[in-house]
């Protein structure tokens, strides 16, 4: 209080010094007194908040969080709210007050909420620069989510099903990155490079959505650590309101962090969690909820580029009834290892706890997300995801021969293969589908081993023979020209793909030679990989992985003559 006193000294002196007229001087000095007064029992109340937050927050969870977190007085009233009920009675109500405006008055707090106004004030202006669809959503904080490792805390078996997921790797996925990378280099036209950003948008949302990353122009490496962990079990279980489906269309409900959490919406009506509210979300069981992100079209010119969950929605596995319909999650989110969970295998229930210290329930959802990519989650640690994306593939498709009735030398002779896609509810394959291979690999030699046809090897480089039949969508841009950068992308040039339950029948002919030796052998393999070596090479040189090839299915036969 000795500044104080030396501040009321100097002033009540300049008070005398310069007011002669004594009515107006005693209302100018009780006014002065008053003031002091306030002002010291403000400092008091600041300085017991401190006391308080000092001696009973330090067994609090997420200090660190509460120091560093920006919010308004009502919001930090909020998060000591909810130290108080978390406390066990350590700390009463009144005291929670104290707390909050001892956290909302430090000095380091007021600089940090001008310098978020001066964030906001630049944002607006971004968004008025950026008129197109993708800027328009609700700007969020990166401090208002809690980390991944946190929630693995009390849900450990799903955090670590996640964290091996392509989910986790979509921003680190070394082929995305050199590839936006590249790509936005090629990007030169308004809508191009509007693309490019909308690339960054879905592959780090919290990054995108948050103003920390804006386009592949920007660092990737400097990006915060939560919003680099891709789509993360606070994002997606936030996610409160759809405005459409595809390209992202959806807002979340963000919390204030780990000391304040957000609402939990999941598929349980009697969720309770001592950390963070809950509250149960039909959209989280349907297909639309996996639909906000895997329909995308290009953001200017809107050419669909995947379009996943249109191929659902289209497909015999919607019945638009929900008792009768296979939704993404009772493919994707019931396998587990050895367990498929396939369009053409079981998809049992998975009985266990979503919590550690939770109820046993007949059905939990598992959380590796597990699609076609074999690749990037093997590189990046994720072997258990990697070895249950093949095992989804071995049980996608089936092939079938049909054979001719009669097959003699010396003349052409024919087979027929037919390609079902028995096992998924989209097309095969889908997604990026101008990067994805699945192809076919037939061979026919006679009893002695002398070839008679083959399609579908792979060269030296291990490149796919350019006679196979492959099934993929071939992009052009306003020239006609092919290109494989989708931001240049303005139409669809060539397209041969499998769609669900449905089938593809491909004829070869060959000529049987006179010396050949009967019976002929057929082999015939669907294989599939997720980009093609040449392309990998291309994006990250000597350090590219090599590719894995899977046998999707396989059939041999003989031909008599």
């Amino acid at each position: 209080m000795h500044s104080f006193r030396c501040l009321e000294f100097v002033i009540i002196s300049q008070i005398f010094i310069h007011d002669s007229n004594e009515g107006y001087l005693l209302k100018k000095l009780a006014f002065l007194l008053t003031a002091i007064f306030t002002v010291s029992f403000a400092s008091a109340s600041v300085e017991e908040g401190r006391d308080l937050f000092e001696r009973k927050c330090e067994g609090c969870p997420s200090l660190e969080h509460s120091l560093s977190a920006v919010k308004n007085l009502e919001e930090w009233k909020s998060t000591a709210g909810g130290m108080a009920d978390r406390s066990g009675g350590l700390i009463p109500g009144a005291d929670a007050v104290k707390i909050a405006e001892y956290l909302d008055g430090r000095p380091e707090v007021k600089k940090a909420k001008k310098i978020a106004k001066e964030v906001d004030k630049e944002g607006g202006e971004v968004s008025k620069i950026e008129q197109n669809e993708i800027f328009n959503f609700k700007k969020v904080r990166v401090n208002q989510f809690t980390e991944p490792s946190i929630c693995g805390g009390c849900h450990s078996e799903i955090y670590k099903q996640w964290n091996g997921s392509m989910h986790s790797k979509a921003f680190t996925d070394p082929l995305w990155r050199a590839a936006t990378k590249l790509f936005s280099k090629e990007a030169v036209t308004d809508g191009q490079i509007l693309e490019m950003k909308a690339c960054v948008k879905c592959h780090t949302p919290l990054g995108f959505r948050s103003y920390s990353i804006s386009s592949p122009g920007d660092d990737y490496d400097k990006l915060e650590e939560l919003p680099a962990q891709g789509i993360f079990c606070n994002w997606c279980h936030n996610i409160s309101e759809v405005k459409h489906i595809g390209d992202a269309g959806y807002e979340v409900m963000p919390g204030g962090g780990e000391d304040d959490p957000s609402t939990m919406l999941g598929p349980f009506k009697d969720s309770n969690s001592d950390f963070h509210p809950t509250k149960y979300s039909e959209l989280h069981t349907k297909s639309e909820f996996c639909g906000l992100c895997h329909n995308v079209s290009h953001s200017a010119n809107k050419l669909p580029i995947e379009a996943t969950y249109d191929e659902w929605k289209n497909s015999p596995y919607n019945t638009e009834n929900s008792e009768t319909s296979i939704n993404c999650q009772d493919c994707h989110m019931r396998q587990r290892p050895g367990i498929p969970s396939t369009g053409k295998t079981g998809r049992p229930d998975n009985p266990g706890k979503a919590s550690d210290n939770g109820p046993d329930r007949g059905h939990i959802w598992t959380h590796y997300f597990v699609g076609a990519n074999a690749v990037v989650t093997r590189l990046l640690g994720g072997g258990v995801n990697a070895q249950m994306a093949v095992e989804r593939l071995k049980n996608a498709a089936d092939l079938e021969l049909i054979k001719s009735p009669v097959y003699k030398k010396k003349e052409i002779s024919y087979i027929k293969v037919k390609v079902i896609n028995s096992g998924a509810g989209h097309y095969l394959p889908t997604g990026l589908t101008q990067v994805r291979q699945m192809w076919l690999d037939v061979k026919i030699t006679d009893a002695a081993g002398k070839m008679v046809l083959k399609s579908g090897g792979l060269d030296k480089n291990g490149d796919i023979d350019k006679d196979a039949v492959l099934y993929y969508t071939q992009l052009g841009n306003e020239k006609g020209e092919p290109v494989t950068n989708v931001a240049l992308a303005d139409r669809i040039l060539y397209e041969h793909r499998i769609p669900p339950k449905g089938y593809a029948i491909e004829k070869y002919a060959f000529n049987i030679p006179p010396g050949a030796v009967s019976p002929l052998k057929i082999e015939v393999t669907l294989k599939y990989r997720s980009i093609s070596q040449s392309l990998a090479m291309t994006l990250l040189g000597k350090n590219a992985p090599e590719i894995s090839v899977i046998d999707m299915a396989s059939l041999a036969d003989t031909i008599e003559f």
